[in-house]
Order: structure tokens, then C-alpha cells, then sequence
């Protein structure tokens, strides 16, 4: 029953966050969901969910991302395929090494492989946020469909540098070889697993 309820609160907090676009639709409904779920935490509540990641992943991560792979243009992420993949692993590791440096500068305390790894989760960016910022702003089309592309194809990179940034940190170890083969296999799995899965959905319809 306490779950139920929990449920229910975060529905109604889903709506509120679409009341109150209303009034200010110059702000992402995004951020205004965050804003209220940090103002939800900080009110002592005793609310407590327990989320497996890859449940996460599965629940939320996966149908966002489907939703908008399927509205973009497979033509411009086809023509624009070289500044995509630059950024989307080019720049994702370039970030994870400059914010991990920089994180570690300013707080010496953080171990260099942990500052890597908080770096990797920012690293990415999220293809809903550019989605619902690029609707509220005027943004050249050329430069909607690249940070499109970028944030669906993003995420391996992100995740391996996580990964092993992680695995770093609680061992100390870090193979450059291994991690590159496990990005291999992240993006090959990702592509194929999303290709099947689309020869599925078209042959059904």
C-alpha cells in the first residue's frame, strides 16, 4: 500500500510539473520535474525507493530512448554521421578527462579514477533534454539533428568510461585494451540488439 501511495505521489507530482509549463512554458518540463522531485526529497518524508539499475535502465532509459530514436531523421543522422560520432566519442572522453582532472584539482580528496567516474556520468548528454530545450529555443535544425544523434548513440561511451573508471577505483587497475573491447561489444550489441528490434516492429505492422 505505501508503494501504491508513493506511486500515486509521483504521478501527481508529473502533472503538477505540466500545470505549471503552463504558466511558464519557457521553462523545459524536464527541469521543472526535477525541481519538485529535489524539493519532494528534501521535505522529511521518510520516502525511501530502492531501484535496481538495470531496472532502471530497462524501465525508463530504453522506452525515452526509443521514443526518440524513432522521431528522428534517419536521413540527417545519416548525413551528418561524421560530426555525430565525433562528438559522441570524441568528445565524451575528452570531457570524462578534462572534468575528472578538474574535479580532482579542486577536491584533492576525490581519487582520480572516482573523479573519472562522476566525470562519465555527466559526460553524456541526454538526447530528452535537447529534445525539450530545442522545442522552447530557436535552434538551427542542422545543430537539433547533430545533439540529436549524439545523445541516442552517446551512451556506450558513456558507460565504459563509467565502467572502468569504477573498476579502477575498487581495484586499481586499468586496462586500455579491455576497456576498448568492452566499448566494442557495448556498440555492436547496442546496434544489433536496436536493428533486430526494429526489423520486428516493422514486419508487425
Amino acid at each position: 500500500m505505501e508503494f501504491f501511495l508513493i506511486i500515486l505521489l509521483l504521478l501527481g507530482i508529473i502533472g503538477l510539473s505540466n500545470f505549471i509549463n503552463h504558466f511558464f512554458p519557457f521553462i523545459p518540463v524536464p527541469l521543472i520535474q526535477i525541481a519538485l522531485g529535489v524539493s519532494l526529497a528534501a521535505v522529511p518524508l521518510g520516502i525511501h525507493i530502492e531501484l535496481e539499475p538495470e531496472l532502471f535502465f530497462v524501465l525508463f532509459i530504453a522506452p525515452l530512448l526509443f521514443y526518440d530514436g524513432k522521431n528522428v531523421s534517419r536521413h540527417e543522422l545519416w548525413k551528418l554521421r561524421k560530426p555525430i560520432f565525433m562528438l559522441a566519442l570524441g568528445l565524451v572522453f575528452l570531457t570524462v578527462l578534462v572534468i575528472g582532472y578538474l574535479i580532482h584539482w579542486l577536491i584533492p580528496s576525490i581519487p582520480l579514477s572516482a573523479a573519472f567516474a562522476l566525470a562519465a556520468i555527466l559526460s553524456p548528454t541526454d538526447v530528452v533534454a535537447v529534445g525539450a530545450i530545442s522545442s522552447r529555443v530557436k535552434i538551427p535544425k542542422t545543430i537539433t539533428h547533430i545533439l540529436e544523434g549524439e545523445g541516442l548513440m552517446n551512451d556506450a561511451s558513456g558507460l565504459v568510461a563509467f565502467k572502468f573508471a569504477v573498476a579502477a577505483t575498487v581495484t586499481g587497475v586499468f586496462s586500455l585494451a579491455e576497456a576498448s573491447v568492452s566499448f566494442v561489444v557495448i556498440a555492436l550489441g547496442g546496434f544489433l540488439g536496436g536493428a533486430l528490434l526494429a526489423y520486428i516492429i516493422i514486419r508487425l505492422k
